[in-house]
């Protein structure tokens, strides 16, 4: 017979509410290990307090595991029809890295004969493994849509809306860590932004808001061959095998976990993530590259595919590396992106060389002259690549030609790549693009071990030659099948930077890559708020098609949100375009033309998911052209009819000089900027100022601070003269050794509820076993009262009393001292872009008096355990390890009785140590 876990009546009868129980599809247990689990799980019901009186019905949410199914030789064949048939069921018990569990074996056998085993482990914690294995193999497995599963074990259904209303779904979707499709909603009246298929893989479920009890479910093994489906029709949440796999060969086996927690949902997310880990049981590598300050040239930085004002990349990269060196600015490490190598077919990798006409002595020459190692940016392969033998290559490859895709087959490719790299200065290989890899290599939804083949070659080879990989554009099973890489230690968590003007709120996807033990990367930034000569520009490109030259592309990516009649846009996810053209920077409202389809750019004026399409209305905006309607760089190649001066004066005609006719703004000698004559004889000439409006950053502190206490690499991206050396070493000491947190900042749970909480995260750094906490607040627009746990900092305020203040922004006065569990007001931080950062320290005591360390007050971590190793309280004194380098001066300020700051002067690269009752660095 099959049942539910009930909660013991001993909980049920508490007056509290009961928000989560888990129940599964499995028979009663019998052993003596299973009822002593079954136990502990009715001993620890999941109980939560809410704020207001509410049925108890109204807030438990029960996933029951519904009938398994599996395709075979193109039929469905399930549980419930009598395909699928149960033959023997099994339990035992036993131990892994989780601990003890109780286990249940279910054995199938399918109409052809084909055996199928689905299995269940429970955990004393509630945990749960769902593993479906394949004794046989299974033929003819594909469903013909890669958002489908065929196979499906386990397969939850889901309460019913009107008996569950306020049930809510988190699920990432699309690249950067699901960045770029993250939703979550309302199951009742939601369901059109619940990510699932090819670009989900992982989703929370909970209800109501406070400290509330959720699940997290997600692949655990096999993750590039597993999908997540949400089944709208029978409102099922399916898990298996994606659903365009051709077959299944014999011994195959996958894994689904799903994470019960009654703490909030980002404890529990935090705890999924160490179970992983631990089932895992993978150790990173060390990571260098993420740990000191980089220059960065991908998308968003000055010289992304832009050399100005220099010819080549080597003269302008060695601009940045003389400025650096003449101010001291300690860069450590250099990434080159995807301009410096060669493409083909659908720009593809043709190879992985130079073009030695724009880095002219090569990428060693530049490793030569700089002494930095490389962070080498690649992309997807075209189905042209030099390297595959279906071109003359060596190496095997799988081919998608209509796509202009391929990938490689054996991993010898991996291992002469990575080789010849070495060469010239490979420190960190980062593989972007993986999201378009994925979707557009149809050999990748067709077989079952190729994506995992794929990666396991890649970070195998990188792992044996002391390389780490940073993963780009990566969907969640790019994320989850990380994990078994000791390679993979960094990850991209949100879109290109200056294109997408919200791309620094990493919250949610810092924390998905902190908890799976990755470095989460924010993205390159510019220091200063100018860069001029980019090409970034607020205007549409209209460009031949390089495979069509007598076909138009209309490109434009500036912030315009308003049609030419003057309608404000509606937002391109209100109707599914943001997911139906993901990858064509459809953000927010803002005027765009994906994939070309009209003549310029356009928005819809009117559309929804609710309104039938033929109702949708659209029109185009009234967005500059550029080189027609204003020019780019120095306009060299102005075509416009722009015929006034920056003076207010006409433009006369050419009268054939230059080979030019007409009244107009041209700049024939390549001057800095187009010109006309003024005056009829050509005796003066006068510049033109209808330049394209250049990109500007609005905050670099923002940016800074943000990559700085994401706890992951730093890239700075400012042409050299427009490096802000003030900014850039307040997230680093002297030698460029980045000052991290212990927890880099992530969301708190309100984020998931409500939007009073959407920029609030916190982190905090551990020394000794202090806690010293960070509180981040953007664009927040009151004050908030919050608790020690609603912000996840319950380590930071154990002590007999706690010191709170401001360090940002300037002029920012925040001060507080509390007790353990005590509410806080927090202030509000209002305005676009705006930031203010609160740090907390615990009381030392001393019979001098309790004594906070406030930390390095110039820094964006005042205390970082990069820089302070060690604390120790004694009667009278504390005393700190404090590291630094040889010329280095640290100031760490404390407060007390009295506030006073003591200096550290580093005649030598080491550690000296701080009395604070001698007031003395020695």
């Amino acid at each position: 017979m099959y049942g539910k876990a009930k909660c013991s009546s001993r909980c049920a009868e508490d007056k509290n509410q009961v928000l989560y129980i888990m129940i599964s599809y499995v028979m009663w247990p019998t052993n003596m290990l299973a009822k002593s689990l079954w136990h502990i799980l009715a001993l620890s019901c999941l109980i939560i307090h809410p704020d207001k009186a509410e049925t108890e019905s109204g807030r438990r949410v029960e996933l029951v595991l519904a009938e398994p199914y599996v395709y075979e030789q193109s039929q469905y064949c399930g549980a419930g029809d009598g395909c699928l048939q149960l033959t023997m069921t099994e339990e035992t018990g036993g131990t892994d890295s989780l601990g003890e569990y109780y286990l249940q074996n279910n054995y199938y056998t399918t109409s052809l004969g084909t055996s199928v085993i689905l299995s269940s482990r429970l955990y004393g914690d509630g945990t749960q493994v769902f593993r479906q294995e394949f004794p046989d193999g299974l033929e003819g497995t594909s469903t013909g849509d890669k958002n489908l599963v065929s196979t499906c074990y386990p397969r939850f259904t889901l309460p019913d809306p009107t008996s569950s209303p306020d049930l809510r779904y988190i699920t990432p979707g699309g690249y950067m860590v699901g960045w770029t499709l993250y939703s979550q909603g309302l199951m009742s009246d939601e369901l059109e932004w619940f990510r699932d298929g090819e670009d989900g893989g992982l989703v929370v479920l909970f209800q109501g808001g406070g400290p509330v009890e959720s699940v997290v479910l997600s692949p655990v093994t096999q993750p590039m061959a597993t999908n997540v489906r949400l089944d709208r029709e029978n409102y099922t949440l399916d898990f298996g095998v994606q659903g365009q796999a051709e077959s299944i060969y014999p011994g195959y086996s996958s894994e689904v976990i799903l994470s019960p927690g009654s703490q909030g949902i980002t404890k529990n997310i935090m705890a999924w993530g160490e179970s992983v880990k631990t089932l895992v049981g993978t150790v990173k590598r060390d990571d260098p590259s993420a740990r000191y300050l980089s220059y960065y040239t991908d998308n968003g930085a000055a010289h992304y595919y832009n050399p100005l004002p220099y010819t080549n990349f080597r003269d302008a990269i060695m601009a940045v590396y003389n400025q650096s060196v003449l101010n001291d600015i300690p860069i450590r490490r250099l990434q080159l992106d995807s301009w410096w190598y060669h493409k083909g077919e659908g720009s593809g990798v043709k190879n992985w060389t130079e073009i030695f006409a724009i880095l002219p002595g090569g990428i060693a020459g530049l490793y030569e002259s700089t002494g930095w190692p490389i962070v080498a940016h690649n992309r997807y392969f075209s189905s042209d690549t030099d390297y595959a033998q279906q071109n003359g290559g060596p190496y095997l490859f799988t081919m998608d030609e209509e796509q202009q895709k391929s990938l490689p087959l054996e991993r010898v490719f991996w291992e002469d790549l990575f080789d010849d790299a070495l060469l010239w200065g490979l420190d960190t290989y980062e593989q972007d693009w993986l999201d378009r890899q994925y979707m557009f290599t149809s050999a990748l939804h067709t077989n079952l071990t190729l994506g995992e083949t794929w990666l396991d070659d890649m970070g195998g080879t990188a792992d044996e030659r002391g390389l780490n990989i940073q993963y780009c554009m990566s969907f969640i099973r790019h994320l989850l099948h990380s994990t078994r890489l000791p390679a993979v230690t960094q990850i991209r968590v949100s879109d290109d930077y200056i294109l997408c003007p919200h791309q620094w709120r990493i919250g949610v996807t810092s924390l998905l890559a902190h908890v799976l033990g990755l470095r989460p990367y924010k993205d390159v930034f510019w220091s200063s708020s100018i860069n001029t000569g980019v090409i970034f520009n607020d205007c549409e490109l209209d460009v031949p098609d390089i495979e069509h030259p007598w076909s138009i592309i209309h490109q434009y990516g500036g912030k315009t949100n308003v049609s030419a009649s003057g309608k404000p846009c509606v937002p391109w996810r209100d109707f599914g375009w943001d997911e139906l053209y993901f990858g064509n920077g459809m953000y927010d409202n803002f005027c765009r033309n994906p994939a070309n389809l009209r003549d310029g750019a356009f928005c819809y004026t009117k559309a929804s998911f609710e309104l039938p399409e033929e109702e949708w209305e659209w029109e185009y905006c009234d967005v500059p052209v550029c080189n027609f309607d204003c020019y780019l760089f120095n306009g060299l190649v102005y075509l416009g009819d722009h015929n006034v001066t920056q003076s207010g004066r006409l433009c006369v005609d050419w009268a054939g000089d230059y080979n030019i006719t007409g009244a107009k703004c041209r700049n024939p000698d390549n001057d800095e900027a187009p010109w006309c004559y003024v005056t009829e004889d050509h005796s003066e000439r006068d510049y033109c100022n209808n330049k394209c409006q250049e990109a500007v950053e609005h905050n670099p502190h923002l940016q800074s601070a943000v990559a700085t206490l994401s706890g992951g690499p730093l890239g700075i991206g400012d042409k050299a003269e427009n490096l802000n050396i003030n900014l850039i070493m307040k997230s680093c000491n002297a030698e460029g050794l980045l000052l991290h947190p212990t927890k880099p900042l992530t969301v708190v749970d309100g984020y998931f509820w409500s939007t009073d909480y959407q920029e609030l995260w916190t982190g905090y750094s551990t020394i000794s076993n202090y806690d010293f906490g960070i509180i981040f607040l953007a664009e927040i627009d009151k004050e908030l009262t919050m608790t020690p746990a609603d912000l996840n900092l319950e380590n930071a305020f154990m002590s007999i009393s706690i010191r709170v203040f401001s360090n940002y922004p300037t002029g920012f006065s925040y001060l507080q001292t509390v007790v353990p569990g005590q509410e806080m007001s927090l202030p509000s931080c209002s305005g676009h872009l705006s930031f203010c950062l609160l740090y907390t320290s615990p009381a030392l005591q001393t019979s001098e008096g309790d004594i906070y360390i406030l930390g390095e007050l110039d820094k964006w971590t005042p205390v970082s355990p990069d820089r302070i190793t060690s604390i120790m309280t004694l009667s009278s004194t504390v005393t700190l390890a404090v590291e630094g380098v040889a010329g280095e001066s640290v100031s760490i300020a404390f407060s007390g009785q009295t506030d006073f700051n003591i200096t550290c002067n580093f005649l030598t690269t080491g550690t000296m140590t701080i009395d604070t009752n001698t007031r003395s660095c020695f």
